[in-house]
């Protein structure tokens, strides 16, 4: 019995061992059902299909292809009803891979989804609709949707490429929409043809549709231009390289000037070290300008010329990123950091550079161009070179920026230079959130390439590290760039800290900027307020034309201001009379106030007696002589017999006093309405960045981007400082516009900066490319200027606060009712100018330009 026993389990563990191993290779055997091999495509003839191609190529710097597809699959396919199942789920992929790619759906780069397919069922079909976005903005050929796109110089080609599953259906109706591009080429004949539309219906499987077009030039040069291997990139890359250079050079003038020519009789210690910052920036930025912008773009043509040579001196993301860690070494270094920074400085650029230079050392493969497979060590040996070049930027850039504030007494006098500890801790928090956003973003990326492709499957962890540390390789190298495109920031701090040491220097403050002055301020404008103009036809070759324009826009103003402003008037009643800024001064500016104010109470009573309701004891004619009394001015010091001069007809004494402003010193106007305009300016900042990245395909390449949420944070500050620059120079310059209330000098600026944006706006209109956001910015400037100047004319009669309620009031009295409603009715118009223009950035498909 027992051996009975023992031989039947010994027989049921035999057949249980055979069992398995049939399991085993039924489940490996290419006839299952689930395997990527089988996608079952012979019942898919009886599929319906339909293809829609739409180009969109007027008023984009890009040219833009979205494109349509919509299959009805038979309930009789086996894997019908999977394409109902969650996209996460691997049944779903491989129903949506087999139908929509083939059996091994391969990574697909180029090709964008605004959301999932939309899938439905219906009585005998399941409805699939599957969109893709494609941008023709570099030659070469990729696949997107149903279609294979070749991107050349001359000639662009579509030609309809379905997967295997889809070539023997029936495809009911094809149709593409030109966007105005003109066909030269068109295989088989369309069904209709019309209006830019091209129409193909009832199509056997045997007949593939192949149009080309002939872009037009500036579409072409665009695609030309964004050629690694092009000798265009290197003209553009020269082009926005002499913007950089063109503001170190003048930086550079007048930080020399400055030395030669100081504020008052001799050169302040603050002066020379503040002049001497602005020197040193402006050289070694000029240096930094050559590097990033210029040799990054040479490189990629000389190791294309050298491509005969060893692989070592080819390597183009190996010599970009060699380049990167010796600027920002150099960078470091010339901000005279202390040691212990120096050394960390030192120790990191040798690291990044010795896993660029010699990546075998680390278990990496030898070319840095093109990544066949890596290891987790390996990406974790790339996620450190691009950690320290991060790293490495930040602390340089911050070096930097606390060399220039102390050196222009922007910081107290007892603070010591930033110690390792301090910045370097800073610097490497920031880095760790953008490798944080970095390894998020690559992973929406990735899924974005890879989302039907087989998670299961043997190659795929490979491929996912081996993009990985590519992506980790592409930033090392973009973050010079990146980081070098917001060293504005430092410019601008060295000027303002030379502004201020130029107006400490002075025992007794000039009524108004110097020459010197206006020269720095003219930069100023153009580095931080102005709107920088994007590029034409895909080229920067013109981006120094425009640092020329910005600052004769600021000069232009002046000199209108120079015979419209208010204290560049002169006096009345002998020749020679001076300005009346002129007899001006810090000491005297408490008698203008008080003179405006009484010449206020003048004008209320006689309007009060006109109405009758006046309760006062004096006559019209004692009012109306002392209000005489008041246009006439006091004699300058030391001219004895000189008549009172009297002040220019039309102008008031109100009106001198709102045109000297709130402070005694231009440098405290400056202060102050900086201060106004970036508190003014915070919705506007929400706006702009709400206006540039709600676009659903705005937002979908940004968060996918590596510098994405970098890019939208630094848009609300990079705003904020246009603001707060440009109320900078509109209270630097508040005796020097044209105009007699806050608003009208707002608006001479507004105009300024208008004119600027009306040009770039007329190269957009030649080179077919969107208007852009730049023209919606002069309805956000206008308001947060207006505001602005508003509350200086109220700071000016700040010392009468106490009796009105509130500042409207205040405003109310020094307006007066009738020029008060004036201004209210202003600034209600702008509000409504704001939200019509901002529903129509909204409602229409604006790109854009900066």
């Amino acid at each position: 019995m027992r051996q009975n026993t023992r031989t039947a389990a010994h027989w049921w563990r035999q057949c249980a061992a055979l069992l398995l191993a049939c399991l085993a290779w039924w489940g490996a055997w290419p006839g299952r059902a689930e395997a990527a091999g089988d996608c079952r495509t012979e019942q898919l003839a009886t599929a319906r299909t339909e293809a829609e191609l739409r180009i969109v190529n007027h008023g984009h710097a890009v040219v833009e292809a979205s494109g349509t597809m919509v299959i009805k699959v038979p309930n009789s396919w086996p894997y019908a009803n999977d394409l109902l199942l969650s996209e996460n789920s691997g049944t779903y992929r491989h129903a949506m891979g087999c139908l929509l790619r083939g059996p091994e759906p391969a990574l697909r780069r180029d090709e964008w989804r605004p959301h999932s397919p939309r899938v439905d069922a219906e009585a005998s079909w399941v409805r699939v609709r599957y969109d893709t976005l494609f941008w023709f903005n570099r030659p070469g050929a990729a696949l997107t949707g149903p279609w294979s796109i070749d991107v050349r110089t001359g000639k662009w080609g579509m030609a309809l490429a379905p997967s295997p599953a889809l070539k023997n259906s029936h495809w009911d109706r094809i149709r593409i929409d030109l966007g105005g591009l003109d066909v030269s080429q068109v295989s088989p004949r369309p069904s209709t043809v019309g209006n830019g539309h091209l129409v193909w219906t009832g199509l056997t499987p045997d007949r593939k549709v192949t149009v080309r077009v002939a872009p037009p030039w500036q579409r072409a040069w665009t695609a030309k231009n964004s050629s690694q291997t092009a000798p265009w990139l290197v003209a553009s890359a020269a082009g926005e390289t002499t913007w950089w250079l063109g503001t170190s050079a003048v930086v550079v003038f007048a930080a020399l000037r400055a030395r030669r020519q100081p504020a008052g009789d001799e050169l302040t210690e603050l002066e020379q070290s503040s002049s001497t910052a602005l020197l040193r920036w402006g050289l070694v930025k000029a240096a930094m300008g050559v590097t990033i912008l210029l040799l990054y773009r040479l490189v990629v043509n000389l190791t294309t010329v050298t491509g005969g040579t060893p692989h070592w001196l080819s390597d183009v993301a190996r010599w970009q990123t060699l380049i990167g860690f010796l600027a920002a070494w150099i960078l470091a270094v010339s901000a005279r950091p202390r040691l212990p920074a120096l050394l960390a400085c030192s120790l990191a650029a040798a690291a990044g550079a010795l896993v660029a230079a010699a990546p075998p050392l680390f278990g990496l493969p030898s070319s840095f161009t093109a990544f066949k497979s890596l290891s987790v060590s390996g990406v974790i040996v790339l996620a450190a070179m691009n950690a320290a070049m991060l790293w490495l930027w930040f602390t340089a850039l911050m070096l930097w920026a606390w060399s220039l504030a102390h050196a222009g007494g922007l910081l107290k006098p007892a603070s010591a230079p930033w110690r390792l500890r301090r910045v370097g801790t800073w610097t490497a928090g920031v880095t760790v959130l953008f490798m944080g956003w970095a390894a998020w973003a690559d992973q929406r990326n990735w899924q974005r390439i890879s989302w039907l492709m087989d998670r299961t499957a043997t190659g795929y962890d490979s491929q996912y590290l081996t993009s990985l540390g590519q992506a980790f390789v592409n930033a090392t190298f973009q973050a010079p760039t990146w980081a070098y495109s917001h060293t504005w920031v430092l410019t601008s701090l060295a000027v303002v800290a030379l502004l201020r040491a130029r107006d400490l220097g002075l025992r007794v403050p000039f009524a108004s900027p110097t020459k010197l002055d206006c020269l720095l301020l003219a930069v100023f404008f153009a580095v931080v307020v102005a709107w920088r103009q994007g590029s034409y036809a895909g080229s920067q070759g013109l981006a120094s034309l425009w640092l020329v324009l910005d600052i004769a826009a600021l000069y232009g103003l002046l000199a209108v201001g120079q015979r419209r402003a208010v204290l560049n008037q002169h006096f009345e009643g002998y020749e020679g009379a001076p300005a009346l800024g002129e007899s001006i001064t810090e000491a005297a500016r408490n008698d203008l106030i008080a003179r405006a104010h009484r010449y206020r109470e003048l004008v209320g009573a006689l309007r009060s007696m006109e109405q009758g309701h006046s309760e006062s004891t004096r006559s019209r004619h004692a009012v109306e002589k002392e209000l005489s009394g008041l246009h006439r001015w006091r004699p300058p010091p030391g001219s004895t017999g000189t008549a009172r001069p009297s002040m220019p007809s039309g102008i008031t004494v109100v009106d001198v006093a709102l045109s000297w402003g709130p402070h005694a010193k231009w440098w405290d106007n400056a202060r102050r309405a900086a201060l106004l305009a970036a508190a003014f300016g915070l919705p506007a900042s929400v706006i702009i960045v709400w206006l540039i990245y709600s676009p659903e395909h705005q937002w979908m390449r940004t968060g996918q981007y590596f510098f994405g949420a970098p890019e939208v944070a630094w848009t609300f500050v990079s705003s904020e400082l246009t603001w707060a620059g440009a109320g900078l120079v509109l209270g630097a310059l508040w005796r020097l516009l044209p105009g007699r209330r806050g608003p009208s000098r707002a608006l001479g600026l507004v105009i300024a900066y208008a004119l600027l944006i009306g040009l770039g706006s007329v190269a957009n209109l030649i080179t077919d490319q969107g208007i852009g956001t730049g023209i919606f910015g002069i309805f956000l400037m206008l308001p947060v200027l207006t505001l602005t100047g508003l509350a200086m004319d109220a700071d000016t009669f700040r010392s009468e606060r106490r009796f009105w309620p509130n500042r409207v009031g205040l405003l109310l009295s020094v307006y007066q009712i009738r020029s008060f409603s004036a201004q209210i009715a202003y600034v209600l118009a702008q509000v409504v100018a704001v939200l019509a223009v901002l529903k129509f950035f909204t409602e229409t498909d604006i790109h854009q330009f900066k």
